[in-house]
């Protein structure tokens, strides 16, 4: 039977055609085994949903049973029982307490591992043979039954090994779903709400990676530590916090190169590179962008992130034909995309435009940027909660080109306009300095600067 081909509840429900809903301790033993191997669940979850508890019943039923058996108060909470159901770590005195719950022993919990000799002998004897038929030489051609058995039972052993894993199929696809939700979700919540969400995720994958795993189920985990330190990095960079941005950048960047996905090591770059270019270090930024396009696989988001920031690299560093070259190449990538997508690891023509905005501003053509600037804003508009951040940033260099070009009351309204963003960011507070001194420097006095002065003073800084 294949993985999920069948529901627990199926299972449960033929057993109890035959037993009722009270059966024998090893009737659940037996349906724990069979949901176990026939749906992907772990054995401690797995004899929870024999029993058809939920996480609260079961551990109503574990402190009931720990107190009928005079066992000393301890507690325990759903989030505990759920991550030790997840592969987690439980002590020696919950694993004895969960045994006598279930009516079971920590083996069949998936708590250790049984080593009692199967029928074709205990490993020692196994050994033994193979070096006795060593010794046989010659004579050993006299009996190749015995060599040929030996072989085929070691090479059935060395393949149980290796498919021998403390993780769950569940496990996995939980994580594959919590990253999903924080790349596509990840405007909606707060920079710090991002920050202690995630690095509980990647604390538990950490956990994870402490237990017996298949080597695919490894590369699995890698790869799920390697986004969640991508979000991690992204929600350090909002909160203004340099360097856990960079460190959890390389540590993104170390997951991905061990287990060969190139378009996560692609992102890491990404956002080092973003990180060092609001810190003010665009010679860094320029390093990092052009190491993450040199790797980001052809047509991917990652690559067309990547163009983007090697063009504003150029631009801040003063390199007119660099900048100008890159941004030709990024419009042409643009074009495969949507106008304005969603999700933190996507690409769209909208941020393309507020790319070359900003790049065409360091370059001292503010004609041309006011024209970018206000072609993204368009976008935008449609929709601001895609995108709050990345607008707020299009509206603050609109508000830089309108000061340049002569026009203050325009800065200042679309500046105001920008730090009223609902989710901010440490890149916000950046651009807004700027635009705060463009404009103290071009009317300085005026009493339409002092408005955004104000403004500017109540933005937070983290």
């Amino acid at each position: 039977m294949r993985p999920h081909e069948t529901h627990p509840g199926e299972i449960r429900a033929r057993a109890a055609v035959e037993f009722g809903e009270t059966a024998p301790a090893q009737v659940y033993n037996d349906i724990a085994q069979q949901i176990h191997l026939c749906c992907g669940h772990s054995l401690l979850k797995s004899h929870r949903l024999a029993r058809g508890w939920n996480p609260q019943e079961a551990v109503d039923q574990l402190i009931e049973v720990a107190e009928a058996e005079g066992l000393p108060v301890r507690g325990v909470e759903v989030r505990s029982l759920r991550r030790w159901e997840s592969g987690g770590h439980a002590d020696a005195d919950y694993q004895d307490r969960l045994a006598r719950l279930y009516e079971t022993g920590p083996v069949q919990l998936g708590f250790a591992t049984d080593y009692t000799p199967t029928s074709g002998g205990d490993r020692t004897n196994r050994r033994d043979a193979l070096r006795g038929a060593a010794r046989l030489g010659a004579a050993a051609l006299l009996a190749p039954g015995l060599l040929a058995t030996t072989a085929e039972q070691e090479a059935r052993e060395l393949t149980r090994r290796s498919e021998e894993t403390d993780l769950g199929q569940s496990s996995l696809a939980h994580l594959q779903r919590v990253i999903t939700d924080y790349g596509r979700h990840y405007a909606r919540y707060s920079a710090d709400e991002l920050w202690e969400a995630s690095l509980g995720d990647r604390r538990h994958v950490a956990d994870l990676l402490q237990h017996r795993t298949t080597l695919k189920q490894r590369r699995e985990l890698y790869v799920s530590a390697a986004w969640l330190s991508l979000v991690l990095a992204w929600a350090a960079g909002d909160r203004g916090q340099v360097r856990a941005a960079l460190a959890y950048a390389a540590d993104a960047r170390h997951h991905a190169e061990e287990a060969d996905h190139p378009e996560a090591v692609a992102w890491a770059w990404d956002v080092e590179a973003t990180t060092w270019l609001y810190d003010d270090q665009p010679d860094e930024a320029l390093r990092a962008a052009q190491q993450g396009a040199a790797v980001a696989p052809a047509g991917t988001a990652a690559q067309t992130r990547l163009t983007g920031q090697v063009a504003r690299a150029h631009a801040r560093l003063g390199h007119a034909g660099p900048a100008s070259e890159m941004l030709k190449v990024l419009r042409g990538h643009a074009e495969r995309h949507e106008a304005h997508a969603t999700g933190l690891f996507s690409a769209d023509a909208v941020r393309a435009w507020s790319v070359a905005a900003t790049s065409c501003l360091w370059l001292g053509d503010s004609g041309q940027a006011h024209a970018f600037a206000s072609q993204a804003m368009d976008v935008y508009e449609q929709d601001p909660s895609i995108s709050p951040t990345r607008r707020a940033i299009t509206a603050l260099d609109l508000g830089i080109a309108c000061a340049r070009l002569g026009d203050p009351d325009q800065a200042v309204a679309h500046g105001l306009d920008a730090i009223a963003t609902p989710r901010h960011a440490a890149a916000i507070v950046s651009r807004s300095a700027s635009l705060q001194a463009t404009l103290e420097r071009s009317y300085p006095g005026a009493a339409v600067v002092s408005r955004f002065q104000q403004g500017l003073a109540e933005l937070p800084t983290s």
